[in-house]
């Protein structure tokens, strides 16, 4: 019985792993896109400011827009 239970524990959990790693290697892949993406338009707006002010504000919008897709995806995802 204990057994039993494990196996099903650990496939459930080798399932999570795997999906969370190629989740992970698909944020990846994007990571560099849409950074670029997002400095370039940053940079366009705030050409006379620093380096590190526009990765800043890069990754703010980055980070707003994550989590929107977190948020809806949480929604469209509830039981």
């Amino acid at each position: 019985m204990v057994e039993k239970k494990f196996k099903k524990e650990f496939k459930k959990q080798l399932r999570l792993a795997i999906a969370a790693a190629i989740g992970f290697l698909i944020a990846y892949s994007w990571r560099e896109f849409v950074f670029n993406l997002t400095t370039g338009f940053v940079s366009s707006l705030y050409d006379k400011l620093g380096p590190h002010i526009v990765d800043l504000a890069s990754s703010v919008i980055i980070t707003f827009i994550g989590v929107l897709v977190i948020i809806g995806t949480s929604k469209l995802l509830e039981n």
